[in-house]
């Protein structure tokens, strides 16, 4: 699951969308650490492209919280070669796995958790048959009244200290990061989305979920690196997602094109169904138009053959 994503703030607005409360209780924006991999802006992100997260500044050598853009699919340290060519599915993670795993149990020992940053993000729900197309769905944090997910001209870019970010609602996924050295010295940062069982809200449409971090205190918890693994699997096991948290909506199939990167992605759409029902209902609606016609020009020709056999007998 999550194998699709959606991020399309700029990347001075990001500094300011992931806004935090510093040790004195100050609020502050989020600064970038520059690294080998580029943070490209758009609404259709797949693994291996890049997705902007959050660390601690402690891996920098400094106090805050820091932006770092990272390939999405953790790189197998034993990998030889471009790093980009790694064959294992890496983008996601599964909680239950997660301390005993070979590839991610060192990285999660060594402290370095991060958080997953995205506008939204794509699922697919499967047809009824094998034969019936999947339909694509987008799902995202529940904005305020007016803001259209769909719709970037809705959004607000407006940050004070004194009431933090007023734009669009971000998605902050757990995740962890790792670092590999390429033949040509560039150290390439990689990450992978944590998931769990989905529960009643999104179980719908898929049997996993990333685990969210909705609130401030969460965030801060997972970036804590004096946790322990313990400690904070425990934690994110606590986790929850709650009625009203997340909005969804179907979206064409343009988004199984991980190329396609424009707006009309995460645009909403009639689903599949919908567009089969209204299809439906246009062909019984045709029919029984053309049923009704036929029958009038039969109740025509019927009463055209009568008056003729009446003007008949009565010339007889």
């Amino acid at each position: 699951m999550c194998g699709r994503a959606a991020c399309s703030l700029n990347p001075d607005s990001l500094c300011r969308a992931c806004d935090y409360k510093d040790a004195t209780g100050k609020r502050r924006t989020t600064s970038w650490t520059k690294t080998d991999i580029e943070y490209i802006p758009s609404t259709n992100i797949g693994p291996k492209d890049a997705l902007p997260c959050i660390i601690s500044g402690l891996h920098f050598g400094k106090d805050e919280q820091v932006l770092c853009a990272m390939m999405w699919s953790m790189i197998p340290p034993w990998h030889e070669g471009d790093y980009r060519k790694h064959n294992l599915s890496t983008h996601n993670a599964r909680l239950e796995n997660i301390k005993n795993s070979k590839l991610y149990g060192t990285p999660l020992r060594k402290g370095q958790r991060c958080i997953v940053l995205c506008e939204g993000y794509y699922e697919w729900k499967a047809g009824k048959t094998k034969k019936e197309s999947k339909q694509p769905y987008y799902i995202y944090a529940t904005q305020e009244k007016g803001v259209r997910a769909d719709d970037s001209s809705t959004w607000k870019d407006e940050w004070s200290e004194e009431t933090g970010w007023k734009g669009f609602k971000l998605l902050k996924m757990a995740g962890i990061f790792n670092t590999f050295k390429t033949g040509e010295g560039k150290i390439i940062y990689s990450c992978t989305i944590i998931t769990t069982e989905s529960n009643s809200i999104l179980s719908w449409l898929h049997n996993r979920v990333p685990i969210f971090l909705n609130k401030e205190q969460d965030s801060q918890i997972w970036l804590n690196e004096k946790l322990t693994i313990d400690e904070v699997v425990d934690k994110l096991n606590k986790l929850t997602l709650s009625d009203g948290d997340l909005n969804w909506h179907t979206v064409s199939t343009l988004v199984n094109n991980v190329l396609c990167k424009n707006e009309d992605c995460r645009k909403e759409k009639k689903s599949i169904e919908e567009k089969k029902s209204n299809s439906s209902s246009f062909m019984a609606s045709w029919l029984k138009k053309g049923s009704a016609e036929s029958a009038k020009r039969k109740s025509t020709e019927t009463e055209k053959n009568d008056n003729v056999m009446s003007k008949i007998a009565k010339e007889k």
